[in-house]
């Protein structure tokens, strides 16, 4: 009587359970979530090189107890820089991603003129320069249409190590190196070139806010801090690889 019961019992245990692990496999099947789209995974890498193009700017501060300027002048430079980003997915009409940034400028100085001085501009002795490497964070929006072409938009923010040498007649030089913060607004277009890549033609606004440069003398004594923006248009070119 006792086994009886006892199979009995098993014999329910058994197909309560049976039915148990099949309706977790009907929903288990149900439950599963649909892959990711494969484009709005996608990593990339992107590589960039172009032209720099420097608004003359006027550096302002005190030195040796008066308030002169140095109105400073460029030439046409280098921009060159890479990328490392991700596509987010659709973002009103268009596709978002991200990316992080680093790129590199430099532009000549070509003319220099200290207020503090009566000859207009400064003679430069030897090569004066201004350069920055910058790291930014950006987020551009494409848009794509029915043909080979994507325009796209975007803007990013990041920091700016700056670096500034120019010495001029009668041997006074500005120096000096200064960590500063940074924005941009980024216009261009891109087009494939095989299923994994793509070439891209953009152009930049960069401001670099409150460079400082130290005037020192020949013999190592500063005499001042003059302080400026550092505008820059950048028209430059690329490629975008796919990663997956």
């Amino acid at each position: 009587m006792k086994n009886s019961i006892l199979t009995g019992a098993l014999l329910a245990l058994l197909a309560g359970t049976s039915h148990t692990l099949a309706a977790d496999a009907v929903v288990g099947t149900d439950a599963t979530p649909a892959p990711e789209s494969f484009d709005e995974s996608r990593f990339y890498v992107s590589g960039f090189i172009g032209a720099s193009f420097a608004d003359d700017n006027t550096f302002e501060g005190v030195v040796s107890g008066a308030s002169p300027v140095v109105d400073l002048d460029y030439d046409t430079g280098f921009f060159l820089g890479g990328a490392i980003g991700k596509q987010l997915g659709d973002f009103g009409p268009g596709s978002l991603r991200g990316e992080l940034e680093l790129s590199y400028l430099q532009n000549d100085i070509d003319e220099l003129n200290f207020t503090g001085n009566a000859a207009a501009p400064d003679a430069i002795i030897g090569d004066a320069e201004f350069s920055s490497v910058n790291l930014a964070a950006n987020f551009l929006l494409d848009f794509p249409t029915s043909g080979i072409l994507t325009p796209y938009i975007g803007g990013g923010l990041g920091i700016a190590f700056t670096d500034i040498e120019a010495a001029y007649v009668p041997g006074p030089r500005l120096d000096d190196s200064d960590t500063n913060f940074l924005l941009q607004g980024i216009v261009g277009v891109s087009a494939p070139v095989t299923e994994s890549a793509d070439f891209f033609v953009e152009g930049r606004y960069t401001r670099i806010f409150d460079i400082e440069a130290q005037r020192i003398l020949p013999n190592g004594t500063v005499t001042g801090t003059g302080e400026a923006d550092f505008d820059n248009f950048a028209v430059a070119g690329g490629l975008r690889f796919k990663l997956n």
